[in-house]
């Protein structure tokens, strides 16, 4: 008896010290751990998403549209390790979302101490609701959004859009960073129905930091109206693959219009099948602009103080560079003799741009000659260069004469556009210059914000980014000689009373053995209008048409620009001449 009674009383003693060792050894020993443990079924973070900013076009001179906004929409996901009955939830959930679900069952349950699986995106409010309705335990939804196009296919390859890698196009990827703000974060201690509880020391909320709303220079009026007028040509003039069209305030840089056509729905990016659509051929696409670019050959010369348009030089058709002989366009045999400077840019001579370049050398093509037209290209122009407009874009190339490539004949070619890789954005911005009293304005498609009460707030800048590119001489004496190629080249069809000026280029692309052909061309026009008394130009237009057959810039550009000035003139309400 005495020792079944101390068996008794030893017994319980040993078990009250391994109970009081195990208390010790959670408790103490590994506190930590165990208290780690029990904040995981505790306490929860979410993700505070922050909301994306949206994009506004301009509708006047103050007013503004939305271009892409949120639509409200809810990420269905599941907590695995909550879940208790899986069958229960597939069998609900399955015809509510149905081909809404963005993985597989089995994948799901692979894990099942995971606590977070994102099972549809984008759901709407109706199917949110009857998730909701469900009633499943471990289900879950948080509220997000999607990106909507009231415009749909307009301003495609400006606006853009970002994919699921984050990977974006246009403004929506250039300033995506803007665009997106910053997430923030909740981490705290939930009930047993996994809601969020107000208390508790481990609560931390970060709130998150919504996106801008950005406002675009792009006036919506005159976008629509841009691209209407490029799908007319395009699918009126057999030979147009690809069209594109610039509209520039040449005053202080900013984009009234920026088209590509053919263009795309960026509310179903996905699924386009041929990626080039994606390109805003205006930033990305360099090309060789053609006789354009006589306009810049002779504002150098004029700057400079060698060149007159009223001087003289003997025309044959043809000039001698090196061992090349250069003609005039279409093997012109007309206006021989003794002809104007001005003259020769009304009929786009080969031979005027390449002997005022030879002027600028003091008679022949030297290396003088050539730094100082690459000098003006490149930094009086910016040509050749990123601009620093808010969009992707490419540098394209100018080869500067210090290598061996950059000799005379390639400079005599870039005189009249050759040989060269300049964007349109480059040319537009180069030439708002030279016709703007000669001030370089950088390129802006930004115009302000759209505030958190709904109010437009333009962009402000301590310093205009402008420089002063040629003399305001200069620039006067480029306006008059192209008023002059128009009246010379179709000034009829513009209305009366207005200053414009235009000058055509019609660029040969290189064929597969890296030969110029004209068999493909590229039209372009590019030109200015404004008061009819004499006042600076209020816009300036770039036409570019790639072509798979001959295509040229006095017939076919042209027609394009003068549809968007006369558009431009009515629309700016600027005055005629009284």
């Amino acid at each position: 008896m005495n020792t079944r009674y101390g068996f008794l009383k030893v017994v319980p003693a040993l078990l009250l010290v391994a109970v009081a060792f195990r208390l010790f050894d959670i408790q103490v020993i590994h506190h930590e751990e165990y208290k780690a443990k029990a904040a995981e079924t505790r306490i929860k973070q979410y993700e505070l998403e922050a909301k994306r900013g949206e994009v506004y076009l301009m509708d006047g001179d103050e007013d503004v549209v939305p271009a892409v906004i949120n639509e409200r929409t809810w990420t269905v996901f599941i907590d695995p390790s909550y879940v208790k009955d899986k069958d229960t939830v597939q069998k609900a959930l399955d015809p509510i979302l149905g081909e809404q679900m963005i993985v597989g069952w089995d994948k799901v349950w692979e894990n099942m101490k995971s606590q977070y699986i994102e099972i549809a995106h984008h759901v709407n409010y109706d199917t949110v609701a009857a998730v909701k309705g469900a009633n499943l335990r471990g289900v879950g939804q948080k509220e997000t959004s999607r990106r909507v196009y009231p415009f749909g296919e307009m301003a495609s390859q400006v606006l853009g859009f970002v994919n699921v890698e984050g990977v974006g196009t246009g403004i929506e990827g250039s300033l995506n960073e803007r665009l997106s703000g910053k997430n923030g974060m909740l981490k705290t201690v939930t009930d047993v129905n996994q809601i969020p509880l107000s208390i508790g020391d481990d609560n931390i909320e970060i709130p998150a930091e919504d996106g801008e709303n950005i406002v675009l220079t792009i006036d919506e009026n005159v976008q629509r109206k841009v691209e209407s007028i490029l799908k007319n040509a395009t699918e009126q003039k057999p030979g147009i693959s690809k069209a594109a069209a610039l509209v520039m305030n040449p005053n202080n840089g900013h984009i009234y219009a920026m088209a590509n056509y053919p263009t795309y729905n960026p509310e179903e990016y996905w699924k386009v099948t041929d990626a080039s659509l994606f390109t805003n051929r205006a930033t990305e696409s360099p090309y060789e602009p053609a006789s354009v670019c006589k306009t810049f050959t002779y504002a150098t010369a004029i700057n400079e103080g060698v060149l007159e348009p009223t001087d003289t030089y003997y025309n044959t058709g043809v000039t001698e560079v090196g061992d090349r002989k250069i003609h005039n366009a279409n093997g012109s045999t007309s206006h021989y003799g003794n002809i104007t400077f001005t003259e020769a840019l009304d009929y786009s001579l080969n031979t005027g741009s390449v002997e005022a370049l030879r002027r600028i050398g003091g008679g022949q093509i030297s290396k003088q000659a050539r730094t100082t037209l690459y000098n003006y290209l490149t930094d009086h122009f910016s040509l050749g260069k990123k601009t620093g407009i808010e969009l992707y874009e490419e540098a394209g190339t100018i080869v500067s004469p210090e290598k061996q490539e950059g000799n005379a004949v390639r400079y005599a070619n870039m005189t009249f556009g050759q040989g060269m890789n300049l964007t349109m954005v480059q040319v537009a911005a180069g030439f708002s210059a030279l016709i703007n009293d000669g001030d370089y304005y950088q390129p802006t498609i930004v115009a302000g914000v759209v505030n958190d009460s709904g109010e437009f707030i333009p962009k402000t800048e301590e310093e205009p980014k402008y420089r002063h590119a040629i003399g305001e001489e200069t620039s006067a004496t480029m306006r008059d000689m192209l008023i002059d190629v128009r009246r010379v080249n179709g000034g009829y069809a513009d209305l009366p009373g207005y200053r414009v000026g235009v000058k055509t280029g019609t660029a040969e692309t290189l064929n597969e053995r890296g030969e110029y052909t004209s068999d493909q061309t590229i039209a372009g026009a590019i030109g200015f209008g404004g008061s009819g008394n004499g006042d600076t130009p209020e816009y300036v237009i770039l036409i570019r048409l790639d072509g798979d057959r001959l295509l040229w810039g006095s017939y076919d550009a042209v027609p394009v620009f003068t549809e968007i000035s006369n558009y431009m003139l009515q629309y700016l309400r600027i005055p005629p001449a009284r």
